[in-house]
């Protein structure tokens, strides 16, 4: 027997041993794949993050240059403060690239952000400052965290809060034709956070009800949190909550298909839903960033 076809072929023709040692001839249907069957053409569009998957030695206009020679369409940051927007600007013009995310509320999201009681509007300030930088660069998607959990305030308060919040910054979002992507992290490396499990996170986005606060769907996080991927992030993409995805493996968040995280099926899935957002490529590289890259596109069908 040399293929997986022959194999199943022979087994299911192989008499079975009874209780007394004897043989029967029941016949046995071999399981199939389903997704042995075509897929539909991806229409998602890969975007590398420009800060872990590169050496730090590079600067960022570099990383971009980089990115852009190997056929990237889009491209990703966090933080805008420590970067020359003019320059990045340019060059993913000059290569016809778009910037797909950048971080929002850097400043605030990650400490008192809106769970603390009266810091609403130091909030907004921060997100509003980062959707003037996300124009200057046409980035879509702000990945905002907002706050860690204040021990000392009870969790419907904040809840509350997150919800009132995030409605005002969802005004702000729309006005500028951008979107704030919530980002839960996980629960293992961010305990202190208020954001990190994908139930929480539906539950925020439900509850605020504006077309313009939607999530990141972060796999590494997922995974190293709560796994459950599949369900998760269809019920994501059904109910519209999802308009980002990221992607990372666990163990050591490099480039998928280095851990134990089924990205075959994933990408089918983001295929077969008909996802058309992008996907940024926010791990490590366990090569160089060009080869890594070509290794994605390849597993992501492109």
């Amino acid at each position: 027997m040399t293929t997986r076809r022959d194999f199943l072929s022979a087994l299911a023709t192989a008499p079975l041993l009874t209780a007394d040692g004897g043989a029967t001839n029941v016949r046995l249907t071999p399981w199939v794949n389903s997704q042995e069957k075509p897929l539909p053409a991806p229409k998602y569009t890969l975007s590398p993050n420009l800060e872990i998957l590169f050496p730090r030695e590079m600067t960022w206009e570099e990383r971009l240059e980089m990115m852009g020679k190997a056929g990237a369409k889009a491209y990703s940051f966090w933080a805008f403060a420590n970067k020359d927007l003019n320059k990045l600007r340019a060059i993913q013009d000059r290569y016809g690239m778009r910037c797909a995310s950048i971080t929002g509320a850097n400043k605030t999201g990650w400490k008192t952000g809106l769970t603390k009681t009266g810091e609403e509007k130091a909030f907004l300030d921060d997100f509003a400052e980062a959707v003037a930088a996300a124009k200057r660069v046409g980035a879509e998607n702000l990945i905002t965290f907002v706050g860690a959990v204040q021990n000392e305030i009870p969790w419907e308060t904040q809840f509350a809060q997150i919800v009132a919040g995030l409605k005002k910054a969802g005004d702000i979002a729309g006005e500028a034709g951008v979107y704030l992507t919530l980002e839960p992290l996980n629960a293992v490396e961010s305990p202190q956070m208020s954001l990190n499990t994908t139930e929480r996170t539906y539950a925020v986005v439900e509850a605020v009800g504006h077309p313009h606060v939607r999530v990141d769907f972060d796999i590494y996080h997922r995974q190293l949190g709560e796994g459950n991927l599949i369900n998760t992030l269809r019920t994501g993409l059904t109910k519209g909550y999802v308009r980002f995805v990221e992607v990372g493996d666990v163990p050591g968040r490099y480039e998928p298909g280095t851990g134990e995280i089924n990205y075959t099926r994933l990408f089918a899935l983001l295929r077969e839903v008909g996802y058309s957002g992008f996907i940024g490529m926010e791990h490590r590289s366990s090569t160089n960033p060009v080869e890594v890259f070509t290794k994605v596109s390849r597993l992501a069908g492109l």
